[in-house]
């Protein structure tokens, strides 16, 4: 049963987090910053992220997450992708049914999936979500009220009855600095591979291949600027990136074969000493870089 609609709008004094990482941590403590007084709850399977939460994160912390969901009006889940559904099972039993539950995973397509398949098709109960926001830093430590300022939230709809409640959750993820934005499930998943899943992966192997080499420890004491700016996001956590990378997986070797076609003509220029040719490609990249700040 799709129960009463949530109301997102009116005073939200009960919030659950569901997975207290980066992401989680940084959405209590801008919603503590946001929402003077309200109650946020920390649900975490880690005893070291939930003694890190309270008090300076969250006002609760627990390891139980239908204790954790008993009460809440709104629900942000911001585990890995891959603990959703389970998650999502436990939620629609546990949390009230006038409760808002919406997600803050990488990946869309599945999260949709699983949403519809435990909560109802264009369930006003769900809206997906995804917060562009982020560092290479991870865990409650690396959390800041500010993440989310000026940054776009995506929201994923999936009717009219989840359009309703989108534009009522956007209301309140503004008041957290965010610019809400909506898009196909399908659409994100085949774009974020492109430009952040893909981008991760090349990274950490970029990352991978210099630590084996023969030049790892010259490189951490005569690197420069170059160097960190290129692998920043290859010290993000290795088991969320994993994750993402496996849930995406299509799109993202579709992203890994468009990108090996560029390298390859990289090295048959370079194999050739074909100069213009690398100038070109060079200036292509340079341009669209130049565009993007």
């Amino acid at each position: 049963m799709a129960g009463a609609a949530p109301k997102v709008a009116g005073a939200i004094e009960r919030v659950t987090i569901v997975g207290a990482g980066l992401i989680g941590a940084s959405v209590a403590l801008a919603l503590r910053r946001a929402l003077p007084g309200c109650r946020i709850t920390g649900v975490d399977p880690d005893r070291a992220v939930r003694d890190a939460l309270v008090p300076a994160i969250a006002d609760a912390a627990t390891d139980d997450l239908a204790e954790g969901v008993r009460d809440a009006q709104l629900v942000f889940v911001a585990c890995p992708v891959g603990a959703m559904r389970q998650a999502f099972e436990t939620i629609a039993r546990a949390a009230p049914a006038n409760c808002l539950v919406t997600d803050c995973g990488s990946t869309k397509s599945s999260v949709a999936v699983a949403a519809e398949e435990v909560f109802g098709a264009d369930s006003p109960r769900f809206v997906a979500g995804h917060p562009i926001a982020g560092s290479e830093g991870s865990g409650p430590a690396a959390a800041r009220a500010d993440l989310f300022e000026g940054r776009i939230w995506l929201l994923c709809p999936a009717g009219s009855a989840q359009e309703r409640m989108a534009a009522r959750l956007g209301k309140l993820l503004a008041r957290l600095g965010a610019r809400v934005e909506s898009i196909h499930p399908a659409a994100h998943d085949a774009m974020f591979a492109e430009f952040s899943h893909w981008p991760h992966a090349v990274a950490f192997a970029l990352c991978a291949s210099i630590a084996d080499g023969a030049f790892a420890d010259a490189a951490r004491h005569f690197s420069g600027a170059g160097l960190r700016d290129t692998t920043r996001i290859g010290a993000s956590s290795a088991p969320l990136w994993t994750g993402i990378l496996l849930d995406n997986r299509e799109s993202v070797l579709a992203s890994a074969r468009h990108f090996r076609e560029k390298l390859d003509v990289l090295e048959e220029a370079l194999e050739t000493s074909d100069r213009a040719a690398i100038e070109a490609l060079f200036a292509a990249a340079s341009r669209w870089r130049r565009s993007v700040d």
